[in-house]
Order: C-alpha cells, then structure tokens, then sequence
C-alpha cells in the first residue's frame, strides 16, 4: 500500500468530494482518481462510494479511515523522532563520573541538561576512576567524562570545569583536628588510607607527591576504592587521607576537614573523544558552555614523548 494513496484517501474521506481532495493536496483531480483506484485495487475492497453527485465512505472505507489515521501518526511520528535524533535535540548521552563529583559537579550538569534539553537522556556511570573513563572513552562506552586530569592517553579533548583542592581529613579526635591548617610534614607518622594502586587513581598520585615533596613515604598504606569507605575508616580512627575539598559533600560524621598549608589543585574537566561526530555531545557541550560551566578554552590529550 503506497502511503501517497493513503493520504489522498483520507482526504477525500473527510471532503467527500475529489475536487476539493484535489486542491487540498495540491494535485489534479485526475491524479486524486488514479491514487484512489490504485488503493482500492491493492486492497482488493471498494473504499467510496460514487454517483455522479456524491462521494461517501464505505462500510470497509470507515475501517480504514479509522486505522489509516493510526498508522500515519505513527510513521509522523516516527520520522519526527528520526529527525530529531538527526540533528541532535534527541538522543542518549552515556556520561561517566569520578566519585566524590557525583554530589557536586554532576547534579548542575544533570540538571542544565534536564532543563534545556528535554529531549536528551542521560545515563550516568559513577564512580569511574580516570583511567577507566579514558578506556571507556576509547572503547566508546561511554560518550564523555568528568574526570580529573591529567589525561595520560591521546586522542581526547577536555575542557575545565573545576579546580578541586586536596584537604586532609582527621578522625573527629585526631590531636590534629582542631588545628586551622596542618603541613603534610605533620603526617610523617600517620598511616594514610587511599586508594588502590591498580585503580590508576589521579588522586592516590597526587597524594603521594605531597607526601615526597615533605620529604617521606607513607609506612602504611590502607587501599579502599571509593571514597565513601575512605572517609568512614578514617573516621574509625584506622588513618588519615587527603582528599578532594568535594569529598566534603559526603557529610559522613565523625570527621574534621583542614586544610593544607600547601597543597595541589586538582582540575576536573569534561573529556571527550576528540574526532566524535556526535550531534547530542556538541549540543550539550554548547548548552553547558552558555551556562557558563566552563572555565577554560577547549584543549586536546597528547602522546607522552
């Protein structure tokens, strides 16, 4: 069944009449004969009813009336979806997320989203160390990330999107609690809780740079990985750690945050796949970039020589 026969039916089922059928569709009334005949015959069943005066639906042209108008809004429909997903206002974007952000960066983008592009689902991994983002970037299982730097492969661009300081985290007894500001020389003794080693955490690095440049080595290292379970063992007394001033939001008791009399800051940024030809990323980039979500021009991951 030609869906131009269709259409030109239910035209002429509404006007009961081939002339007006014929200016309404913009096409001779010869033209409305022959799409009317040809359908009747594919169908095998006589749709109107003609005298010389008249035009009146049949009994079997009622049912098709009834489901024809159906059927069209569904193929609209479809091909409205087509083009929207076409030209971006539709889509999914697979988004994967660094733990302690997930209370703080991830709920304004989610919501920026949410507000100005309905149209946009968004499916969120959390949790994601940096290295697991890259490879998921890389194995594109997921569309961009919002992890910290540094980018340790190439082919990716990112933009900044915070800076996240590192802040020591004391068990709310801690003789160093109540301090306004500690030096990471102070923790010389300490045992540290952070995370594990294979993760390729960009955090662990940074805390053990802080650590070197005070001039030691952590003689105990408790590896946990996320960040929820770190700072509850530190608030059980089993060690100290350094930690993103975003882990902050994690509002878990028994704790006290100080900061650092030096201390690195870390910067969070979106990444993606830098030759992406994503229609939906370009336009949630631009809509993120309007609400002024960046704070840095777009840069790209390079080989390590």
């Amino acid at each position: 069944m030609d869906l131009s026969d269709l259409r030109t039916f239910l035209v002429v089922a509404e006007e009961c009449h081939f002339g007006r059928a014929a200016e309404r569709l913009g096409i001779s009334l010869a033209q409305v004969s022959q799409r009317i005949r040809r359908l009747e015959d594919d169908l095998n069943a006589e749709l109107l009813a003609r005298t010389t005066r008249t035009v009146s639906v049949t009994e079997i042209g009622q049912e098709l009336v009834a489901e024809g108008r159906d059927l069209l809004a569904q193929i609209d429909g479809v091909a409205q979806h087509i083009r929207r997903l076409a030209s971006g206002q539709e889509g999914v974007l697979r988004l994967g997320v660094i733990g302690s952000v997930s209370y703080t960066l991830l709920p304004r983008i989610a919501q920026i989203i949410e507000t100005t592009m309905p149209g946009i689902k968004l499916k969120v991994q959390a949790g994601m160390f940096t290295p697991a983002q890259e490879q998921a970037l890389l194995d594109r299982s997921i569309d961009i990330g919002l992890l910290r730097l540094p980018i340790r492969i190439p082919g990716l661009a990112y933009r900044v999107a915070a800076s996240d300081p590192l802040v020591l985290v004391l068990a709310a007894g801690h003789p160093l609690a109540d301090r306004p500001e500690v030096q990471v020389e102070d923790l010389r003794e300490e045992a540290f809780i952070t995370y594990p080693h294979a993760s390729g955490s960009v955090v662990r690095e940074a805390v053990l740079r802080q650590c070197e440049r005070a001039g030691f080595v952590p003689h105990s290292l408790l590896e946990v990985s996320d960040t929820g379970t770190l700072i509850g063992l530190v608030a059980s007394g089993l060690g100290v750690a350094l930690v993103p001033r975003s882990a902050q939001s994690l509002r878990i008791s028994g704790v006290k945050y100080v900061d650092l009399s030096l201390t690195e800051n870390m910067d969070i940024a979106l990444t993606w796949r830098q030759a992406s030809n994503s229609l939906v990323l370009r336009r949630v980039l631009g809509v993120l970039d309007d609400a002024g979500m960046f704070i840095g021009p777009e840069k790209h991951s390079e080989v390590k020589p």
